[in-house]
């Protein structure tokens, strides 16, 4: 997490960002099939989730309608996804048991009632469709597959709060409001971060040694195992009011312990953050308290005095396996490698113990 400062680089990545959405817009305006949305009356606001696009053009658009997160109301998304041929390549377990561990919005959302999809319909431009269902109590989520305009789509429907009777789909026409209202917010979001003070001008305390990169190391790492045991739901929860600081105060400490200017610092610590993270969500022998506590101990020596700790190796690994993840696009024969050398570097290390 390299923050861009006020400056060139910032305004260069500002407009960068800015010709990225344009084309977003321009590519969901001319998506080569019909998007369906709730027919009115439905739960406001409404917005654009996820899309998917494939040499620049649109194959996969999701509407949100209501507030997201625990707050009373319905929560409803809409997903229509163009398939070339026979649209058996989705899962559809797997994809109703996402969308209900999102719109339910909750860290751990119980199981369906049962394995199995059941037979229901949906009204889709006023016609009932054929659709499956699975409902967990909390929220539920139907998948029906059609032609509309001699396309084969899936769409996906995942509400809490409102039954399946309770709504309709339509047609999308325009979806300029809804993208003027993503681009609104984007611009609002960037003139409050410009008003803000910079993190180097933070009031906080300074770190003792590497206390600030083992508080930093130690929320993430809980974070990590608990997105894991949930199977994954929490990849979009929200970081907490104390992470910006916490990763500041760690930037500073590094700054001064390796004498490091502050990017180089920066780069450091999101590649401290990353290879633990990655510890903690595949390396089954993390999960053991000693090892851990020693695997997290080493890194942050290494990463903050450079020393030549029992882990070298598999730090000098991981060092070659994240330098690849700044390739565009990186060679995934590469990575893939670079992932196993490392992970073998670790269990080495293991067995020494």
């Amino acid at each position: 997490m390299r923050r861009v400062r006020p400056g060139p680089e910032r305004d260069a990545f500002i407009q960068r960002m800015r010709d990225r959405w344009t084309a977003d817009e321009a590519a969901l305006r001319a998506a080569p099939f019909p998007i369906l949305g709730l027919a009115p009356p439905f739960p406001t606001p409404v917005g654009l989730g996820t899309f998917a696009t494939v040499n620049g053009q649109v194959t996969d658009v999701q509407l949100r309608y209501g507030e997201p997160g625990p707050a009373p109301g319905p929560v409803v998304t809409v997903s229509t996804a163009v398939v070339a041929g026979n649209p058996g390549w989705i899962t559809i377990s797997d994809a109703l048991r996402d969308l209900m561990g999102e719109v339910a919005a909750i860290e751990h959302p119980p199981p369906p009632k049962r394995a199995d999809a059941e037979a229901a319909e949906i009204l889709i431009e006023s016609v009932p469709r054929s659709a499956r269902i699975v409902d967990n109590g909390l929220a539920w989520a139907a998948i029906a597959e059609l032609y509309v305009d001699d396309v084969a789509l899936v769409v996906t429907v995942a509400a809490r709060g409102l039954p399946l009777s309770g709504l309709a789909l339509t047609r999308v026409d325009d979806l300029g409001p809804i993208l003027a209202s993503r681009r609104e917010r984007f611009e609002t979001a960037l003139a409050r971060s410009s008003s803000l003070p910079s993190p180097e001008d933070w009031d906080l305390p300074p770190a003792r040694g590497l206390a600030g990169h083992q508080a930093l190391a130690t929320a993430m790492i809980a974070m990590t195992r608990e997105s894991k045991a949930a199977g994954g739901v929490l990849r979009d929860a929200p970081l907490g009011s104390g992470y910006a600081q916490r990763w500041e105060v760690a930037t500073r400490a590094q700054m001064d312990l390796a004498r490091q200017g502050r990017d180089e610092a920066e780069d450091a610590i999101h590649s401290m953050v990353n290879h633990l993270c990655q510890l903690a969500q595949s390396a089954n022998w993390f999960t053991e308290a000693d090892l851990a506590d020693y695997a997290v101990a080493e890194t942050l020596d290494h990463v903050a005095h450079r020393r030549h700790v029992p882990s070298a190796e598999a730090q000098e690994a991981w060092s070659r396996y994240w330098g690849l993840h700044g390739q565009d696009p990186p060679a995934f024969a590469e990575l893939s490698s670079a992932r196993a050398a490392w992970q073998a570097a670790w269990q080495r290390w293991v067995e020494r113990r």
